[in-house]
């Protein structure tokens, strides 16, 4: 932590992190995808990893508590943080047959 409290958007339990966290997996929700969080308290951190529920070879990962991918979905407007979803995950994949 960077005090005696969590506040930064990497420290679990800060109200930005879960705000963050709220956002993220209400965002691959509506996209279709069913998020997870794991990772609690080993040394990797939190993530949040979520199948594609219309082809299950697409999976969605990101770590929560690395501070550059914390930054960077937060600097990624409601718009923006759908658009790269799509666009990372899900565009150009072929469907399961």
């Amino acid at each position: 932590m960077s005090g005696p409290e969590p506040t930064e958007i990497w420290e679990r339990f800060s109200p930005a992190y879960e705000g963050q966290l709220e956002r993220l997996t209400s965002a691959l929700s509506e996209l279709g995808f069913a998020p997870a969080i794991g990772g609690a308290g080993s040394e990797d951190g939190e993530y949040v990893r979520a199948v594609y529920l219309e082809n299950e070879r697409i999976v969605f990962f990101h770590h929560l508590e690395d501070p550059a991918d914390a930054r960077f979905i937060s600097s990624l407007d409601d718009r923006a943080l759908r658009e790269w979803i799509i666009d990372s995950w899900i565009s150009g994949q072929q469907p399961l047959e």
